[in-house]
């Protein structure tokens, strides 16, 4: 059975004023853990629905995907091709479309993509969250011809309200503000809280760090 994760946000009145009357949207990242280089951490949702106590959540559902795309900063990725996975499961990509099939066998606890092709691509792993309803790219690494990427997401996820206006799927190398990283791997619920002027909060809870804006996000999301 997947595990179900949460991170609840809890904020004042003037915060929640504050943010909307500016214009502020929550972002949010995912990492990942493999030994490639070249990836980009993408935007895994954002929107401008919160309020005093906000939740998002997810569990272990995952697409592995395909896409032309190219890995810029500040650019989109558009999966053109996904597939449902799990976990131990390979997916092949056997045409220059980018499509293929999903197999039996591969990394264990790791989603694996075979590029069966000459044709090099873009690919990653999406999954699904509370605020998209749908699965999301979460990271971006190049898939060089008759190559293999192996990934496997990890329980981190970074936090951050920020007035840019970007989509999910973008290239984002640099925090736009104060980030809150949180680390779930050892317990499936955390509480933060945000302020206005104090910035992002958690009561010393060691599984969550803070970092400044401009922070390099790559580093601390694509973990080797």
């Amino acid at each position: 059975m997947a595990t179900p994760y949460s991170i609840t946000i809890t904020m004042d009145q003037n915060t929640v004023n504050k943010l909307v009357a500016s214009g502020f949207k929550l972002y949010g990242f995912k990492g990942a853990k493999t030994t490639l280089q070249g990836g980009a951490p993408l935007i895994w949702f954002q929107t401008e629905k919160f309020s005093l106590t906000t939740e998002v959540s997810w569990t272990e559902q995952y697409q592995a995907y395909t896409s032309l795309s190219q890995i810029i900063p500040n650019g989109q990725i558009e999966a053109s091709a996904a597939y449902n996975i799990s976990l131990g499961q390979t997916l092949n990509v056997t045409n220059v479309s980018g499509t293929g099939q999903v197999v039996t066998g591969g990394t264990e606890n790791a989603i694996s993509i075979n590029n069966k092709n000459t044709t090099p691509f873009t690919c990653g792993v999406s999954q699904v969250n509370s605020v998209t309803k749908v699965a999301k790219p979460l990271c971006a690494f190049p898939l060089y011809g008759l190559a293999l990427d192996v990934l496997a997401p990890i329980e981190l996820v970074m936090l951050e309200f920020a007035t840019e206006a970007h989509n999910t799927g973008t290239v984002i190398y640099q925090a736009f503000s104060q980030a809150a990283l949180i680390d779930l791997t050892s317990q499936s619920q955390i509480p933060v809280t945000f302020d206005i002027n104090q910035g992002w909060s958690a009561g010393g809870t060691p599984s969550v760090r803070f970092f400044p804006a401009g922070t390099n996000l790559a580093p601390l999301l694509l973990k080797p």
